[in-house]
């Protein structure tokens, strides 16, 4: 009997030493997985994407959510042709802002210049725009300024006695002469700049300077090949150029 209840013993022993070396290791609790960035694009035409080949993949917008922010990003696109500054602060940025993204993009000057606002009333509205965009500071906004456009064809093909074959006046048919010269073209733009600038430093939002790019794209000899065949729009080329200006100012954050 007293074998037989050591033999049993030695039996439980090695069950029990089974029992603990095949448990599975306990695990961490998990942890959630961190949310995405979500990008939110606030423009006009050019931001939607007019201009491009394959607007859904060349647009400068779909270019930087691609090469500038991690894979795993939410874009958003809130764009709307045609929009100014008056119109996208009430159509666009309450839905931007329902997003909670945590960048946002901004491109919104050449309609209000089309349409006659002043740069002071203009500038008041961006800096309603950006600061609501801002989220108190919750969002990273990223906002363009006006590059060059005294010399775009569609521009070009409006000035009296023009000749122009590439585009057609950008007022339409028969429309020459209605435009302002040159220099008060220029002047007006830089009007603009101006107030964009003072919008940027007042209220925090990175300063995209489409301007420069314009102008060296200039001198360098490459300024046609960023606008697209309606004379208005940028290109392929100009897309993606706009994409990289904003890549670099967002990656100098």
């Amino acid at each position: 009997v007293r074998r037989l209840l050591c033999a049993l013993l030695v039996l439980c022993a090695f069950a029990a030493a089974a029992c603990t070396t095949s448990r599975p290791a306990a695990r961490p609790p998990a942890t959630p997985s961190a949310a995405p960035l979500v990008y939110v694009a606030v423009g006009a035409s050019e931001s939607v994407g007019v201009g491009a080949s394959d607007p859904l993949r060349n647009a400068w917008t779909q270019v930087f959510y691609r090469s500038a922010l991690p894979r795993s990003a939410v874009f958003v696109n809130m764009a709307v042709s045609g929009s100014t500054v008056a119109e996208a602060l009430a159509g666009q940025v309450p839905n931007a802002v329902a997003q909670s993204p945590d960048v946002v993009t901004v491109w919104l000057n050449v309609n209000d210049l089309i349409r006659g606002v002043t740069a002071a009333s203009y500038e008041s509205d961006l800096s309603k725009l950006v600061t609501a965009l801002r989220r108190r500071g919750a969002t990273k906004v990223l906002v363009a300024n006006t590059p060059p456009l005294d010399d775009l064809p569609a521009y070009r093909a409006c000035l009296p006695g023009a000749t122009a074959t590439v585009a057609r006046c950008a007022l339409g048919p028969g429309l020459q002469g209605l435009v302002p010269p040159p220099a008060a073209l220029n002047a007006a733009v830089d009007a603009y700049n101006a107030a964009i600038a003072r919008v940027a430093a007042s209220t925090g939002p990175i300063l995209v300077d489409l301007h420069a790019a314009g102008l060296a794209a200039r001198q360098n000899g490459t300024e046609a090949s960023l606008v697209g065949s309606d004379g208005f729009h940028p290109s392929d080329a100009g897309h993606a150029l706009v994409a990289k200006a904003f890549a670099t100012a967002y990656a100098g954050k």
